[in-house]
Formats: C-alpha cells, structure tokens, sequence
C-alpha cells in the first residue's frame, strides 16, 4: 500500500468513527423521560411543566402511583383498589382527566382494555 492509499484509508476510517460518535450522541439525546415532582405537585417534560395537580385528589394519587410504579402493568383492579379507594375505572377516562397531552399519553402509556403501563423512557424522532 502506497502512502497515499494508506492516508486515505486513515481518513476514511476517521470520518467513519467520527460519523458513529455523532449518531451515537443524537440518538442518546433523543431519549426523553417525565418527571414528576411531588414537592410542587408538577409533571414536566424536557424541562417544560405539562400538569400540576392538587395534592390529595385522585390526579395526584394516580400520577404518584404510576411512577412509583414504572414499566410494569397496573391493573384496572389495582388501580381501583389501591388509587381510587373502590371507585370503577375507565382507563380512557382516567387519563383524559388528568389533562396530559394526547401526544405524551401516546408516547409514555401502553393501555389495555383491563390494565396500563406507563413507560417512561422514550426514544422521540
């Protein structure tokens, strides 16, 4: 090998780990969490408030309980039981009430027709 192929070959090779750093470093940025802080009771998104709740009220039982309970299914039952004190659940209808953008719901939440499981790591195009 000549010594102009060798430092083309070492240039291309630079490039190519340069190339994979940078897409390393966009994808990692692109992973997104809430946040819920319970001293002000808010839920935040990239740094951005999204909701406060009222301390005590069923909003705020139900987001405390889903994120001390993160990546794992809740049943309709459980939620019943153990959130809402015996009430029946409707899902839709639970997260509709706690004004989270449709766009997050869709994002961070996996809902059946007897359980949901709030996710919170998402990778975002």
């Amino acid at each position: 090998m000549d010594i102009p192929t060798f430092i083309l070959v070492v240039l291309f090779c630079c490039v190519a780990v340069v190339s994979y750093l940078y897409l390393l470093q966009v994808f990692l940025a692109k992973e997104q969490l809430l946040q819920f802080d319970e001293s002000t009771k808010t839920v935040y998104f990239s740094g951005q408030k999204v909701i406060s709740v009222r301390g005590g009220s069923g909003n705020y039982r139900f987001i405390k309980y889903i994120f001390d309970n993160v990546d794992r299914p809740i049943s309709v039952a459980e939620l019943e039981k153990k959130v809402f004190f015996g009430q029946n659940v409707n899902l839709v209808k639970v997260l509709s009430n706690t004004h989270l953008p449709k766009e997050i719901i869709t994002i961070f939440f996996s809902v059946s027709k007897d359980s949901l499981t709030f996710k919170n790591k998402a990778f975002l195009k």
